[in-house]
């Protein structure tokens, strides 16, 4: 991580030592170096290694009863397992606060004791090594505080369904059944779980038969998994299902939805089968598992989860085809379908390593949208989560992929792990060239299928199929952090016929983040033809010489943006104009785009952005046009966006409307109003609605009087209509407050609250108001009112935050509220 200072080395210096010891004490300084600023980094938190193991846990048998209106779970687990130490006789399970009624080992009963979260059992005698062991744990729960979760109707939703579902990830299941809940240890499954004859039960693997109960009234599903996979990908859903079953190969695809879904559920999932397929060709390893289903079900925590076999997907997800025409649930989709090989075939062995999971099923789900839409899709989604990074990943927040400093698993959940772990791997396949990134990618695959891997597994199994060392790239891109800061500038010597580029990295270089070595494709344009060489950036300052034949029209550094980084091109407006022309790639036209918008008062930009608009393959590249337009203002482009009104897509037609706001003409109105009322995208009616608070303002209270009374994807028009009533008049208050109470769809309620936030956030009452919130049944209203409270920052909240800091039981609502506290001590003391 010091290449300047070991570039700075005398000659003398560097000669009159051994090349071996001066390796070994960089290394040793690279790892103090490393040490000291993750003590920095992390200190006030303790560092996690992977959990040791005294026994190997071999299969889990559930047999149990669910009773989705008492909220219990009871019955007996059954653990085989082998011990892993020699005179084996005292085991620890994780169990939360439950019943424990029973435990056996071969149908001897055994002692025991339940302290905290852990079950100490205290065999009859010793075992050894070769012996296997089989208990049998009797059990019951009510209401766990987390693991499993009971869903009903009440007064106020009494359209909810009954439902029971889990959520293992990260260490959960314990809560709800005895078992050994850490990923390095693998085992397989079985579920016999006994429910209402009127629910159908859903778990992992192959569902061998179902037994009705006519007299009390009850079924019984038996499920199996004949794999070996980490107790936290075990899952159970219950609720009133149907089926909708298509196959792969051999295999039943299932997508379990409401009754009333039964007929849209192609439209979220249809492209499932597709999927399967594509990944068991790409990756090498047919789709491992003997089925897969998706299961929507309410209020769930996250957005899915990739349970083995049996993902858990949110019921937002589902759509009709109305909707379909601005959201899809593709990425969700192909995001937990490609967990089902990263993280559930081949899992991390600690959570330090979650990239390996969460990283790979993003990239994988932009491989998806590369193959289904194209390159333009996935270079979008590349760009986003560079955009992320660049905001997270910076100054104090800047932490390694690979990290193992947290208070909680969840904490190191975020962008650093999903979006820089998929930009990773997209860097690997520029660096190692297409044949052999995915030979690399299978090769990785076979050998740790159905075990577990660390980064530096990866990394070895890429070396040994591609023959690279890749210390350097894995060094600062995965257990480093941050990433280059560019400063591109160029210079053309007319009398020598040479370009000099100079490529500068201006990051702040330190123990975390050195100066970055990286490939980079430069594309060089003359006489309208693109010519594209491969430099290497190794230095601090780097110059780079191109004899050319003339002054090139266009110099593009980092061709289709495939690193990672933060860059300033120096570049004149006119180049920036061809760049939007003639780039080959979407992602370099959009860049382009961004460039030139609000440079209103050049006719060739206008041209320029004029064509894009109309013309150009990519939506998003049209979309981001059609807002450029906007500031233009005068007729011309007026007359372009009424045309680009036309688009087919719905997100162009949004951008469209949205602009055309910023137009006076009765003409405009005119083309909003239709938006509004007739386009058949919610969302563009949304947009059409903001856009008619600047064009038909004597009318906006009644348009908003129309928006509240039409439904919405996701809410999305009465959301626009709240917004523009909390800002035109200050007496809508209660209006708005009676938005988020509890009884309204849970979009509207937290739509509401920031809007509260955001435009009486100062007064007292306002804050009594959300503080309210932070009893909420709803983890997503208490989460919105959490995050609330901080960015008010009101020293009122503080008692009540302290004490969601204290009693709720997801990590994620204790790390925020945590956070909320510091920004409220922040304000107080920027007061002082």
């Amino acid at each position: 991580m010091f290449p300047g200072k070991r570039t700075g080395m005398s000659n003398s210096i560097r000669h009159s030592i051994p090349t071996q010891w001066i390796k070994s004490l960089w290394a040793l300084i690279l790892v103090m170096a490393a040490i000291m600023h993750s003590y920095c980094l992390g200190g006030e938190y303790p560092a996690h290694y992977a959990r040791e193991r005294t026994y190997d846990v071999l299969h889990y048998r559930l047999n149990i009863d669910v009773n989705e209106k008492k909220k219990t779970c009871e019955g007996d687990v059954t653990i085989s397992l082998l011990p892993l130490r020699e005179e084996f006789d005292s085991l620890v399970l994780d169990a939360g606060t439950m019943s424990i009624d029973d435990i056996r080992l071969e149908g001897r009963a055994i002692s025991h004791r339940h302290e905290g979260e852990s079950l100490v059992l205290h065999l009859d005698k010793a075992y050894s090594l070769s012996d296997t062991l089989r208990l049998q744990i009797s059990y019951s729960v009510m209401s766990p505080k987390k693991g499993l979760y009971f869903i009903t109707p009440d007064s106020s939703y009494p359209n909810k369904h009954y439902q029971v579902w889990s959520q293992g990830q990260p260490e959960d299941n314990h809560f709800w059944f005895p078992c050994y809940d850490y990923p390095n240890d693998k085992a397989t499954s079985e579920m016999i779980v006994t429910v209402s004859d009127e629910l159908t039960a859903i778990s992992n693997g192959t569902l061998i038969d179902v037994k009705k109960d006519e007299k009390n009234r009850t079924a019984t599903f038996h499920w199996l998994e004949r794999n070996p996979y980490s107790s936290y990908l075990i899952s159970l859903v219950v609720g009133e299902y149907a089926e909708v079953q298509e196959r792969w190969r051999s295999k039943p695809v299932s997508y379990y939805v409401y009754p009333e879904h039964k007929e849209i559920a192609h439209v979220s999932f249809g492209k499932t089968p597709d999927a399967v397929e594509f990944f068991s060709n790409v990756i090498g390893t047919p789709y491992p598992w003997g089925k897969y289903a998706q299961v929507v079900v309410q209020d769930f925590i996250y957005g899915g989860m990739e349970n083995l076999s049996a993902s858990t997907l949110s019921d937002v997800t589902i759509h009709d085809s109305r909707a379909h025409l601005d959201v899809s649930s593709d990425g969700l989709m192909a995001h937990e379908l490609a967990h089902q090989w990263w993280g559930d075939l081949v899992t991390p062995r600690d959570w330090s390593h979650a990239w390996l999971s969460e990283g790979f099923a993003s990239y994988f789900d932009m491989v998806f949208q590369e193959h289904d839409k194209g390159t333009d899709e996935r270079d979008r989604m590349i760009l986003d989560a560079h955009r992320s990074l660049s905001v997270n990943d910076v100054g104090k927040q800047r932490r390694p992929t690979v990290y193992n400093r947290y208070e909680n698993v969840s904490d190191i959940y975020d962008n650093r792990i999903y979006g820089k772990g998929a930009a990773v791997l997209h860097m690997l396949r520029f660096t190692l060239g297409e044949e052999l990134f995915w030979k690399s990618i299978r090769a990785y695959c076979e050998k740790f299928k159905f075990g577990l891997a660390e980064t530096n597994d990866l990394k070895i199994a890429i070396e040994d199929a591609t023959g690279y060392n890749l210390e350097r790239f894995f060094r600062q891109w995965v257990y480093g952090a941050g990433f280059p800061e560019f400063h591109i500038s160029k210079e053309w010597n007319v009398e020598e016929r040479i370009l000099r580029l100079t490529v500068k990295q201006t990051q702040t270089v330190d123990s975390l983040t050195g100066i970055f070595e990286t490939p980079v494709d430069i594309q060089i344009w003359m006489n309208n033809k693109p010519v594209t060489r491969r430099i290497a950036i190794t230095k601090p300052i780097e110059e780079i010489i191109l004899p050319l034949p003339e002054r090139p029209q266009l110099v593009l550094f980092d061709k289709g943006n495939r690193i990672l980084k933060y860059s300033e091109v120096e570049q004149p407006i006119e180049e920036w104009v061809y760049q939007l022309r003639h780039a080959e790639d979407g992602v370099d036209r959009f860049l382009a785009v961004e460039k030139l918008r609000g440079i209103t008062n050049n006719e060739e930009v206008a041209r320029a952005l004029s064509l894009v608009v109309i013309n150009d393959p990519v939506w998003y590249i049209r979309q981001a046009a059609a807002y450029a337009l906007g500031s233009f203002g005068d007729d011309s482009a007026r007359t372009v966006l009424h045309s680009a009104y036309g688009d087919r897509d719905a997100r162009v037609r949004s951008a469209v409307v949205a602009s055309l706001g910023n137009f006076g003409s009765e003409e405009s109105k005119k083309l909003i109003l239709y938006a509004f009322e007739k386009d058949m995208s919610y969302y563009v009616a949304a947009a059409a609605l903001q856009s008619l608070r600047l064009t038909d303002h004597r009318n906006i209270a009644r348009h908003c009087m129309s928006a509240l009374s039409r439904d919405s994807h996701h809410e999305v028009l009465r959301s626009a209509a709240l917004n523009i009533l909390a800002e035109e008049d200050s007496e809508s208050l209660e209006t708005i407050k009676s938005y988020a109470r509890y009884g309204v769809a849970r979009d509207l309620r937290v739509e509401a609250l920031r809007i509260l936030q955001r435009y009486w956030g100062d007064e007292k009452a306002t804050v009594d108001y959300i503080i309210g919130f932070l009893n909420d049944p709803s983890f997503h209203v208490r989460r919105t009112a959490i995050s609330l409270l901080g960015a008010i920052g009101d020293s009122r909240a503080v008692p009540s935050l302290q004490q969601s800091a204290a009693t709720e039981t997801d990590s994620r609502l204790v790390h925020l509220a945590q956070e909320s506290l510091k920004k409220i001590q922040e304000v107080k003391n920027k007061g002082k």
